[in-house]
């Protein structure tokens, strides 16, 4: 068997590795911690290796925050950003990025037929954290996906990857 990988440019290239595709992943951390930067910043390395990439920002919206946001990060290539998302969007795009699934309202069942029914798009979710320090989405979620990573302090760690040539430390994203 073959699996095609991606290339990502520097810091995501140490910090994932080569991705599969399509790969699923959970982005979680606490509040004001830099989960839906970090998201903007791998979904620009995401559409520069020529990816079709759609943001759903749920939770913040699209409000001149997400302007400001794109802007002091120099997003600079092509990203669609929806505020509702719906499951048609996943036939649509390469890679869907959710923010945050919690607001969104999406099921880890729901999640589950996703990639059944739309095996060529990879999914990135974004959870919120419980005070204990776990992901919201729990471990219904964490079996679910290949990747797992904390954001914390605008630092990134993954706690579970299932990419090659992955380097396992915390990276600074912004």
């Amino acid at each position: 068997m073959k699996f095609d990988t991606l290339k990502l440019p520097a810091p995501f290239s140490g910090l994932l590795g080569e991705p599969f595709q399509p790969f699923y992943m959970m982005i979680y951390g606490r509040r004001f911690q830099g989960k839906s930067t970090v998201a903007l910043c791998l979904a620009n390395a995401l559409a520069k290796v020529g990816k079709k990439v759609l943001f759903v920002s749920n939770e913040e919206g699209l409000q001149g925050s997400l302007q400001e946001k794109i802007k002091r990060l120099k997003v600079d290539q092509h990203i669609d950003f929806v505020q509702d998302f719906h499951e048609g969007q996943l036939k649509q795009y390469d890679v869907v990025f959710m923010d945050s699934v919690q607001t969104i309202g999406l099921k880890v069942e729901q999640f589950q037929a996703f990639k059944q029914r739309y095996p060529n798009c990879s999914i990135v979710m974004i959870f919120k954290q419980n005070r204990d320090g776990s992901s919201k989405g729990g471990s219904d979620w964490e079996h679910d996906v290949d990747a797992i990573m904390k954001v914390e302090d605008r630092s990134a760690t993954m706690e579970k990857n299932r990419f090659p040539k992955a380097k396992p430390k915390t990276y600074k994203i912004f």
